[in-house]
C-alpha cells in the first residue's frame, strides 16, 4: 500500500478465479485505496493500491517494491 496509515505494508489476498482488474481495498482509517499498477508474477499477480493521501514518493516506492518482487529481488522496508 502506498500512503496512509499502512504505508509500505504488503497484503495477500487469495482469489480462486482469475480477475481482469485488481480489487480496491479499504485502509485501516476507512479510506478506499485504488489499484494503480499491476504486474504478473510467477505465483500470483501483484498490484499497488494507493491511499487518497499518498505522497508521490510513497507511490514511487511502492511501485519499485512491486517491480522488485516480480523480478525475484528482496524488498526493503520503508
Amino acid at each position: 500500500m502506498a500512503g496512509g496509515p499502512q504505508d509500505g505494508q504488503r497484503f495477500t489476498r487469495e482469489f480462486y478465479t482469475p480477475r481482469t482488474v485488481p480489487p480496491a481495498m479499504r485502509a485501516s482509517d476507512g479510506q478506499v485505496c485504488c489499484p494503480v499498477a499491476m504486474r504478473a508474477a510467477a505465483k500470483a499477480a501483484v498490484c499497488v493500491v494507493v491511499h487518497p493521501h499518498a505522497r508521490p514518493e510513497e507511490i514511487e516506492r511502492a511501485i519499485d517494491a512491486m517491480v522488485a518482487a516480480t523480478e525475484g529481488e528482496a524488498i526493503s522496508g520503508k
